[in-house]
C-alpha cells in the first residue's frame, strides 16, 4: 500500500510540476503617481519663487503648486512563468544563466522523477537500488526549492520597496505557477521521504 502511495504522490507531483513551468510564477508592476511625476516635472522645468524675478512665472508656480493629480500610470508591467524566464534570459544573451535555470529549475527534476518511477515498479534488486541511488544523487543538484526561495525572497523585496515613498512603487503578486511549483516541490519531498522509509 505504502509503495502504491508513493508511486501516486509522485505521478501528482508530475501534475503540478508541468503547469508550474508553464504558468505565470510572478507579475511584477511599477506605478507612477500622476501627482509625484507632475511635481517633478515643475521642479525640473521651472525655477524656484525666489529665484524669479518673473511676475508671470511666479502666478503660474503659485497656480501649479494648487493642481492636485490622482491615481498612478503603470509604467512598467511584466508577468513571467518559470519557461518564459529562462526563454528571455537565452534570448537576452545570458545564456549561461537561463540553461541553468532550465538545467537545475526542469531538466534534473524531471529525471529525478522519471528514475525514482522506474525504480518503483522494478520492486527490489540491485536494479532498483542502483536507481534510487542515481535518483538520491540527483536531488542534490536539484534546486527547485532553492528557486523557490530565491522567488519568496525577490517577492518579499519587492512589496518592502513598494511601501517606501518614492516616485515609482514596484509591486510584485505571486501567479499559479507559483502554487503550482511549490505543491510539486512539497508532493516531492513528501514521496523521496515516504520511499525512503519505505526502505529502511
Amino acid at each position: 500500500m505504502k509503495k502504491y502511495l508513493s508511486t501516486f504522490l509522485f505521478i501528482l507531483s508530475i501534475a503540478f510540476l508541468i503547469p508550474g513551468i508553464v504558468q505565470p510564477f510572478m507579475t511584477i508592476t511599477a506605478d507612477i503617481s500622476k501627482q509625484k511625476l507632475f511635481d517633478t516635472a515643475t521642479k525640473e522645468f521651472l525655477p524656484p519663487i525666489q529665484q524669479s524675478n518673473n511676475f508671470m512665472q511666479s502666478m503660474l508656480q503659485s497656480v501649479l503648486r494648487e493642481v492636485n493629480f490622482e491615481g498612478s500610470i503603470t509604467a512598467f508591467e511584466s508577468t513571467r512563468s518559470l519557461m518564459e524566464t529562462m526563454n528571455e534570459l537565452i534570448s537576452h544573451e545570458h545564456v549561461a544563466v537561463g540553461l541553468l535555470i532550465g538545467f537545475f529549475g526542469i531538466i534534473i527534476p524531471g529525471i529525478k522523477i522519471i528514475l525514482t518511477l522506474i525504480a518503483l515498479q522494478v520492486g527490489s534488486g540491485q536494479t532498483r537500488s542502483d536507481l534510487l541511488k542515481m535518483s538520491s544523487l540527483l536531488s542534490k543538484w536539484s534546486m527547485s526549492d532553492v528557486f523557490l526561495m530565491a522567488i519568496l525572497v525577490a517577492f518579499f523585496s519587492i512589496n518592502a520597496n513598494a511601501q517606501a515613498v518614492n516616485t515609482i512603487q514596484m509591486k510584485a503578486v505571486l501567479g499559479p505557477g507559483f502554487y503550482f511549483f511549490a505543491t510539486y516541490c512539497l508532493l516531492a519531498i513528501a514521496a523521496g521521504q515516504l520511499m525512503q522509509y519505505q526502505n529502511e
